[in-house]
Order: structure tokens, then sequence, then C-alpha cells
């Protein structure tokens, strides 16, 4: 069979708790179609998940996700950590081994460090508006632990209109997520930026 692995990570964002599809399934579709081969995708996202609840989550699976054999693994985490007031000093902390473990399971470090993004217009409680201080805060030691580990960093650009809530992605902020994502993955593999879902 011909096929490649993409690995996904992270909380309510990359589950898709408000829509059916996630964008790493709709991803592997985009992938699937441009490249001509199959993609197994693999979710492990968690709602509600901090960036601490995800690396020792990863403990009993390592080896099974290893057996995967990931062609890519993306990670984006810490919307929940910044609506419980984590500090810096522990966010980078379990980051930092969340890295560990990524490493341990990639194939030439060919992973993808997501930035957090940042809340919209609207947003719903918990979470406010003026939390994006702090997610600017996080996203850059997430820049700083990529540079380090010789990583890629990658931010998605998203619009009002593509959440549900200000915070969760709807099924237009899926579908722009993984075009995005795919865009960057089809860049590495030669190809040129595509515009529109199959």
């Amino acid at each position: 069979m011909n096929w490649e692995t993409l690995l996904s990570f992270g909380d309510s964002i990359t589950f898709g708790a408000r829509s059916y599809l996630s964008y790493p399934e709709i991803c592997g579709s985009i992938l699937e179609e441009k490249l001509q081969k199959n993609w197994h995708v693999i979710n492990h996202s968690v709602s509600g998940y901090t960036t601490i609840d995800l690396v020792r989550s990863l403990n009993p699976l390592m080896q099974n996700y290893k057996s995967a054999n990931p062609s890519i693994i993306t990670v984006m985490i810490g919307t929940n950590d910044i609506k419980m007031n984590v500090s810096l000093n522990e966010f980078k902390i379990a980051y930092k081994q969340l890295i560990i473990k990524l490493k341990l399971l990639s194939i030439n470090n060919n992973i993808v460090l997501l930035k957090i993004p940042s809340f919209k217009q609207k947003v719903s409680y918990p979470y406010n508006f003026a939390m994006n201080s702090q997610i600017d805060v996080f996203n850059s030691c997430i820049e700083k632990l990529a540079l380090e580990n010789n990583l890629a960093c990658f931010s998605f650009c998203f619009k009002d209109e593509d959440h549900f809530d200000g915070v969760h992605l709807n099924s237009i902020g899926c579908a722009s997520a993984a075009l995005q994502l795919g865009n960057l993955i089809l860049k590495d593999k030669g190809f040129e930026s595509i515009t529109t879902l199959p």
C-alpha cells in the first residue's frame, strides 16, 4: 500500500470539537488528492487537555505511535494552559517534555509546532480577549523552543468567521486550517500552493 502517516496532537481545537471533521482529517484528504497516495491520519487530541495532560497521555502509547512511522507530526496545544493561568515556566517545562517525546516518535525531526491561535471577537467565557497577550508570550516560547530543537514552527491565519465561539473552529475554520497545513506539507514536497479543497 502506498501511504504516509500524519500524526497530530492537540486539544479540542485539533479534535474538531465544533465540527464533524477536524483539520488533520481534511488535510489528509487534500494530500491524498494532490499526491495520489493514501494518507493515514492519527488525531490524538482530547478536549480540555493542557500541555502536561498531553505529555502524560503519550507515555503508554509511545510504541504504538512509533510503529506507525509518522511522516510528519504536528502539535497545537496551550489554549487550556492559558485558561488555567499556567505560569510560563511551567508551560515551558511541559512543552519541552512534549518535544522530547515527539522527537522520539518522529522520522528525521519532521515535526511542526503550531502556535496557539488567538481568541477572536465574541469569544465565549471562560476565555476572554485580554488572554491574547498571554497567548503571545506562550507563542514566543514555542518559537524559541522550535529554534533550539531545529523544528518547524507555523502559525495558522484565521478570520472571525472561522470560529464557532471565538475559540473553537467551525467547519469553515477546520477546512481553512487543513488547507494551510496541506500547503505547508505540499511545499516540502515541491508542489505549489493550492487555494481550494478537492
